[in-house]
């Protein structure tokens, strides 16, 4: 054999070698957040879809829960009052359609965000009709329920279910097991699991857990009222607060670790993952949704921090506090706002994300596609580079 017969022989077998021992990269996620008012109808599901296949989208995350309803047929939670009466099922419709395009289904569910009108909701078989008990409490002792009678969710983001109520997780628990098991989804997608903001998780349930444990009414800690307040020293107020804010956060991320479980039993293909704040130290301290750590327990598979910033120095100011988290970036899908900034800032900031290295991205939301398609002219452009 001459070289020239040699090099022909051998270097082909030899590149072959290399293409088959070293693994190819995973194609980046491009995905997008689909409001629920925009899968209420098939021709609404099959324009989705038709937008996801032409702009090359890998993964849609569809509202399937937004306050306490159901899109999707359910044995236990109300039908949403956008849905017509009938047996149309958007979930249902959705996924074979997708999956049909090589397009992956996460079922988005809010989990403790259940209400956000001014009115209660008709009907009496709505979460926060059947179980007030079951909803947030502050640490002035005010239920979320207080504020929607009085007129006052201004400012709030609406009625929480509290995440310290075993009976309230149990529910949540059951809803996405009931997606799980019915539905062929890749994903259950939970958003709003934190709670709504660090003066709140008194709800009576959670205060009696933290008492039996502690012997001290965490509400006495706030309002510095009762004798548990008046017995405590400067060093033991500073001292159960601590424990209360570590209290509150095991609770949420001991019951995501219990989701994720559930789902591996009922079908380990189903990924989980998690809307967060952007700002892993404040979801941790202010939110307690310490994120950071459900990524390094496994007990979530991906995270989407919604890094809706206008400002360019703030989006990128939480990318490093990411990064130096020391987390893996293949676990971090960098959500990018659209409703909030023009078309050419939210494709900057795609660019900004993976320089970054952050290669995978969810866009907030198909909405702004069905105001203004052209708007995503620009992040379709910047996609394909």
């Amino acid at each position: 054999m001459n070289m020239q017969q040699f090099k022909a022989g051998i270097f082909p077998a030899f590149l072959f070698l290399i293409c088959i021992t070293q693994p190819l990269q995973a194609r980046p996620v491009q995905g997008i957040w689909v409001v629920r008012h925009s899968i209420t109808n098939p021709s609404k599901v099959k324009k989705v879809v038709e937008f996801a296949r032409v702009n090359g989208y890998t993964d849609l995350f569809i509202q399937v829960r937004g306050r306490a309803d159901a899109y999707y047929n359910s044995q236990f939670v109300p039908r949403s009052t956008l849905l017509a009466p009938g047996s149309y099922d958007p979930l249902r419709e959705i996924i074979p359609l997708a999956h049909a395009n090589g397009i992956k289904v996460h079922a988005w569910v809010n989990m403790y965000l259940s209400w956000s009108a001014r009115k209660n909701p008709a009907n009496p078989a709505h979460i926060i009709n059947k179980h007030p008990d079951w909803v947030e409490v502050n640490g002035h002792g005010k239920s979320d329920l207080d504020f929607v009678s009085q007129n006052g969710l201004k400012g709030r983001e609406g009625v929480y279910l509290s995440p310290m109520n075993d009976e309230v997780n149990d529910h949540l628990l059951h809803v996405i097991n009931e997606i799980v098991s019915n539905y062929a989804v890749d994903g259950i997608h939970m958003d709003y699991i934190r709670f709504q903001d660090r003066d709140y998780g008194y709800n009576r349930s959670g205060r009696k857990k933290f008492l039996m444990q502690y012997n001290v009414d965490p509400i006495t800690l706030g309002n510095g009222k009762g004798s548990y307040w008046y017995r405590l020293n400067p060093d033991d107020k500073e001292k159960y607060w601590l424990l209360w804010n570590d209290f509150r956060r095991n609770e949420v991320s001991q019951f995501i670790d219990q989701i994720h479980k559930s789902i591996l039993s009922i079908n380990p293909q189903v990924k989980l993952s998690a809307a967060v704040k952007p700002n892993p130290e404040l979801a941790k301290s202010r939110f307690f949704q310490d994120w950071s750590s459900w990524l390094r327990n496994g007990s979530v598979d991906f995270v989407v921090p919604m890094n809706y910033a206008k400002s360019e120095n703030d989006f990128k100011r939480c990318m490093t506090l990411m990064s130096n988290a020391r987390l893996s970036p293949d676990q971090i899908f960098m959500g990018i706002a659209t409703y909030n900034q023009n078309s050419f800032t939210s494709a900057a900031k795609i660019g900004l994300a993976r320089d970054a290295g952050f290669r995978n991205m969810v866009i907030f939301s198909y909405d702004t596609y069905e105001k203004d398609p052209s708007y995503f002219d620009q992040i379709h452009r910047i996609f394909k580079y």
